[in-house]
C-alpha cells in the first residue's frame, strides 16, 4: 500500500512530471525558488538573533541595558559567547545553499548533493533553535566557569531567529521536491523503521559506562544502520538523526544543546550508509560477497567517523575542550560502539541479503504500478 493515496492533488502537479519528456515549471526553475529561500535564511542572521539584558541595581532601582546580538557579533566577538558556534552556524547554512543548489544539474549524485544540502539546513536550524540555550550557557559559565558578560539576566530570542528558521524550513520542503525520495515512503517501511527505532532506544539501555562524564558502549547504532540500507539515507537521517535522535536526547537529560552535534549529526550519521546500499544489496543477491562485505565496512566506517566528528565538535563548542582533549575523550566510547555494531552487521551480513531478496524494498510508485496491474 502507498503513502499517497493514488490520485494527484492540483498543487501536486506543481512538483510531478505528467509527461514523460516534460518538466514542470518547478522541475525547471524549482532550484531558483529554493536558492531565493536560502538566501533569505542567510540574510536573515545578520539582523537580530537574540538580545541579553544586562541588569545594574542602584539601590532599590534595577537598571535593564537590553544589548541586540547577530551572527557577526557571535562569530567575533568572544567576550560574550564562544566563537565557534556562529561560525559554525553560518558555515553549514553557506554548504547547505551551496548543495541545495548545485545538487539539481548533477546526474549521478543529484539525490545525494540535496539530500545532504537538507541535513546540513537542519543541522543549521536546529543550531539557531538552540542559540538561546546555549547563549545563557556561555554566559553565565566562560572561561574558568567565571561568567563572561558581567551584570547578566536574561537572553530572548529575537525576530530574526525565527525568520531565518522559517525560509529556512521552506528551503528544506522545497528541495525534497527535487529529489526522488518522496516516492519511496510506504505503510510498510513507516512500519519496519518503526520495529526498528523501538529496537535502537531499547538498546541504548543496554549499555557499557566508560566515563564518568557520559561515554558508554552500546548497541544501539545496529538497528539505525538497518533502516538506511534497507530504505536509503533520506529515511536513515529522518529516522536515526530526527527521531530516534530527538526521543534519545530528551531521555538521556544532557540538555537540548547537546541536539545538533551528539545526536541529529551523531545518529543521523547512518544515513551515509543508504549510499552504498545498491553495492550492499544487490537484487537477487542471497548470500555473503567479498564485494558487499567491503562496501559495507567502508559504510560503517564512514558513519562512524561522522558521528566521532559531530561530538567532537560538540565537546569544543559545548563544554570548552581543546581539539586534543575531545578527540582523546570521545574516541574511547564513539568508535568502539561503532565497531561491534559494524562487527555485527558483517556477521550478519549473508542472512540480511536473504532477507532483503525475500522482502525488497518497494518504492511508492512501485506498489502503486503493481495495484493497478493486479486491477
Amino acid at each position: 500500500m502507498p503513502f499517497s493515496s493514488g490520485c494527484v492533488l492540483p498543487w501536486e502537479e506543481f512538483f510531478m512530471d505528467e509527461q514523460v519528456g516534460k518538466k514542470t515549471f518547478f522541475q525547471k526553475w524549482g532550484w531558483l525558488i529554493v536558492l531565493g529561500l536560502a538566501l533569505l535564511a542567510i540574510g536573515f542572521l545578520f539582523t537580530p538573533l537574540l538580545t541579553y539584558v544586562t541588569r545594574v541595581k542602584n539601590g532599590d532601582e534595577k537598571i535593564d541595558t537590553s544589548h541586540v546580538v547577530n551572527i557577526v557579533t557571535l562569530m567575533t566577538n568572544s567576550s560574550i559567547t564562544h566563537v565557534w558556534y556562529g561560525i559554525l552556524t553560518f558555515a553549514i547554512f553557506c554548504i547547505a545553499t551551496i548543495l541545495v543548489v548545485v545538487g539539481p544539474f548533477t546526474k549521478k549524485a543529484k539525490d545525494g548533493l540535496i539530500v545532504g544540502g537538507i541535513f546540513a539546513f537542519l543541522i543549521g536550524i536546529c543550531m539557531l533553535f538552540l542559540n538561546r540555550e546555549l547563549f545563557d550557557y556561555y554566559a553565565l559559565n566562560g572561561k574558568d566557569w567565571s561568567p563572561m558578560i558581567e551584570n547578566y539576566h536574561k537572553t530572548k530570542t529575537a525576530w530574526g531567529a525565527g525568520v531565518s528558521i522559517s525560509f529556512a524550513s521552506l528551503a528544506c520542503l522545497l528541495s525534497l521536491g527535487l529529489t526522488s525520495y518522496g516516492e519511496s515512503i510506504t505503510v510498510r517501511s513507516m512500519a519496519e523503521d518503526g520495529v526498528l527505532i523501538a529496537f535502537a532506544f531499547v538498546l541504548n539501555f543496554v549499555k557499557l559506562p566508560i566515563q564518568a562524564e557520559g561515554g558508554s558502549v552500546n548497541f544501539q547504532m545496529l538497528p539505525l544502520m538497518l533502516i538506511a540500507l534497507r530504505h536509503g539515507p533520506a529515511q536513515g537521517f529522518i529516522c536515526g538523526g530526527l527521531i530516534y535522535g530527538l526521543l534519545t536526547c530528551l531521555t538521556d537529560g544532557y540538555g537540548l544543546a547537546t541536539y545538533p552535534f551528539d545526536y541529529l549529526i551523531g545518529f543521523g550519521s547512518v544515513a551515509v550508509m543508504g549510499f552504498f546500499r545498491s553495492k550492499i544489496f544487490v537484487p537477487g543477491q542471497k548470500k555473503y560477497t567479498v564485494k558487499g562485505e567491503f562496501f559495507l565496512l567502508l559504510a560503517g566506517v564512514l558513519a562512524t567517523l561522522i558521528r566521532y566528528i559531530g561530538s567532537t565538535v560538540s565537546s569544543i563548542v559545548l563544554y570548552a575542550y581543546t581539539l586534543k582533549a575531545a578527540l582523546a575523550y570521545n574516541i574511547v566510547y564513539i568508535p568502539v560502539s561503532g565497531a561491534i555494531s559494524l562487527a555485527l552487521i558483517m556477521a550478519l551480513y549473508g542472512p540480511l541479503c536473504r532477507l532483503n531478496t525475500a522482502f525488497p524494498v518497494k518504492t511508492a510508485k512501485k506498489e502503486e504500478a503493481g495495484e493497478q496491474k493486479a486491477q
